[in-house]
């Protein structure tokens, strides 16, 4: 661990309304700092009324590197009514403390004076005191909670004064579509913002502007879809909740496979449940009205409803109190970034925003885990739970390992008795629409050049991505490209060498003590735009390298630094034994009761 110091002063705090505006400088010495160190501070804001907490990263917009120092600050604004969520409408008087990490440092609640330089508060919602390392907050509820009266009145009046645009909007449509005829001259130009290539596109696209510039009700399709599916959900809260009633709901696979697969498997062997699936990619966009209904009727009558990927839909409704909402995330431990820690990254979650937070349990890897998950998902440290990941389970079942290696062997017979290289890389891009790899920065043809013919590569890229990897004509006999087919897990039983880079693979990798080269071309890039929660160069089980020339070299000399494979297992993997299943199965039965 690094023997470092750091100074942190809250330089100003401004408490308005419902917002705190925090605005924070600081500097961490240490020897090994210099300017090409990729570590950054972390400053965590952690929340708590006794009853719930919060964990919500503070966004540091300037760090410096300084001869052995780091220098940093930042200034964010955040909406303390939006906190917390099984709380939110108690208003309890809550605690602020600051956690903080470096390199290999963490700490909770740090031990240092936050006494702001600057402080201003207009006390219309928000009471406050400091003692020492923490804030205190004191919320007046009469303020913050307005009345059902009042509300309904408020949103009663927004209705007809949004409707009223529309209907001007829809008068005033002639008028802009005349605009957009003009604009289609060279005398009248289209604003630079309508640039798409096609000429009906530009014009369509402008004229819906300019009408969503006086009707800001807007009817679409979607909004349409999202008002029954509300309207559907209400209705079938009038059926019981059915105590024995299970449903997986998947927008990441239409079969059922990873978590779900091992779960199911150990539950349908009770017949008193009624376990259900909705396994498709449909958004309330993409539904069909029979396919809301069967959602909405699910959600509301199911005592446990399971899921394992971001679910837009399960947040736009309020789950009654007799059901449960447990996530069993589909990837292992905390290695990118995502939900609420991405707060000021692109596309990354808005505080306003409802998502992840109802969830009542996430089932993580290890105890490590749970404060990312924590802060990833907005919900309190006591709701993550270290059971472990199911489908690691095969990990340890040399019977399972010893049949993946036949079926990739009959399939696959020159392979065997060669060094089978996986090279599964991850997408870049922040959402599935965009995913992408680069996959002219992984050349095949020079690296297989380079390397004695005994070496065999699997190409897997994320699912996501939907372009090939090239694979020259001369080295077919050397290369299969496995990523439209084929469970990632049992390509581990069969690996030599994994050639990834940001993957949360390495996770499964580690448990088998697979040698792993990480290619980070693009390592500062990836850290400014997504980041990690933990510092990838201290921790990273394996080599890392930025060419594709260290690569093969790498290679060639079998160096690839195995012995921080254990350690890194050692802190997401909390249980080695096989039963992570079973351990998940035991906390849905606790909530069947």
């Amino acid at each position: 661990m690094y023997l470092l110091e750091y100074k942190i002063n809250v330089k100003e705090l401004i408490i308005s309304d419902r917002k705190m505006v925090l605005t924070i400088m600081g500097e961490v010495a240490d020897k090994s700092i210099n300017s090409h160190f990729l570590s950054k501070p972390k400053i965590i804001l952690y929340f708590n009324d006794g009853a719930e907490d919060r964990r919500i990263p503070f966004v540091l917009s300037n760090v410096t590197y300084v001869d052995g120092k780091c220098f940093f600050s930042g200034k964010y604004t955040y909406r303390l009514d939006l906190l917390f969520w099984n709380t939110r409408s108690d208003c309890l008087p809550f605690d602020m403390y600051l956690n903080f990490s470096f390199a290999d440092y963490y700490e909770e609640k740090i031990p240092v004076d936050l006494t702001p330089e600057y402080f201003e508060a207009d006390d219309k919602c928000y009471g406050y005191t400091y003692e020492g390392n923490h804030f205190r907050f004191l919320p007046n509820k009469k303020k913050i909670i307005h009345t059902p009266f009042s509300r309904f009145i408020i949103n009663f009046f927004d209705f007809w004064v949004r409707f009223i645009e529309y209907i001007f909007a829809v008068i005033m449509l002639p008028i802009f579509i005349a605009d957009g005829l003009l604009r289609l001259t060279d005398i009248k130009r289209m604003p630079a913002r309508f640039n798409d290539e096609s000429v009906l596109k530009r014009f369509f696209a402008f004229v819906f502007w300019r009408f969503s510039q006086v009707a800001t009700y807007k009817v679409a399709l979607w909004t349409v879809k999202r008002f029954i599916f509300k309207r559907c959900y209400k209705f079938y809260n009038l059926y019981k909740v059915k105590s024995n009633k299970i449903t997986f709901i998947s927008l990441r696979r239409d079969d059922i496979s990873g978590n779900f697969a091992f779960v199911y498997n150990r539950l349908k062997e009770d017949k008193n449940l009624d376990i259900s699936f909705i396994l498709n990619d449909h958004t309330i966009a993409d539904m069909t009205f029979k396919e809301i209904r069967t959602f909405t009727k699910a959600c509301a009558t199911s005592k446990v409803v399971i899921l394992d990927e971001f679910t837009p839909q399960i947040h736009y409704i309020n789950l009654r109190p007799q059901t449960k909402l447990i996530q069993l995330w589909h990837a292992c431990g905390a290695f990118k970034t995502f939900g609420f820690t991405r707060l000021s990254k692109p596309q990354g979650s808005p505080q306003p925003t409802r998502n992840h937070r109802s969830y009542d349990y996430v089932t993580v890897s290890s105890e490590y885990c749970k404060k990312c998950h924590s802060e990833g998902f907005g919900i309190p440290t006591d709701n993550v739970v270290a059971t472990g990941i199911p489908r690691t389970d095969v990990f340890f079942d040399d019977e399972y390992k010893k049949n993946a290696k036949e079926k990739f062997f009959t399939a696959h017979p020159e392979f065997k008795g060669k060094k089978i290289i996986l090279f599964a890389p991850t997408f870049r891009g922040m959402v599935k629409e965009t995913a992408f790899y680069p996959t002219e920065m992984f050349d095949l043809n020079e690296v297989c050049s380079k390397l004695p013919e005994d070496y065999v590569f699997i190409v897997k890229h994320h699912p996501f991505v939907k372009d090939e990897q090239p694979i020259p004509e001369k080295y077919k006999h050397r290369i299969i490209d496995l990523s439209e087919d084929t469970e990632l897990n049992d390509l581990l039983f069969v690996t030599d060498v994994i050639i990834t880079d940001y993957s949360s693979l390495v996770f499964e990798a580690s448990l088998l003590d697979i040698p792993m080269i990480f290619y980070v071309f693009d390592l500062e890039k990836y850290i400014n735009e997504r980041d990690f929660y933990f510092d990838f160069k201290l921790y990273a089980p394996g080599k890392i390298v930025y060419s594709q020339e260290q690569l093969i070299d790498v290679i060639n000399k079998e160096d690839y630094c195995t012995e921080k494979i254990k350690p890194f297992a050692d802190m997401f993997f909390d249980y080695r034994d096989g039963k992570s299943t079973e351990r998940v199965v035991n906390l849905i039965y606790d909530n069947l009761k």
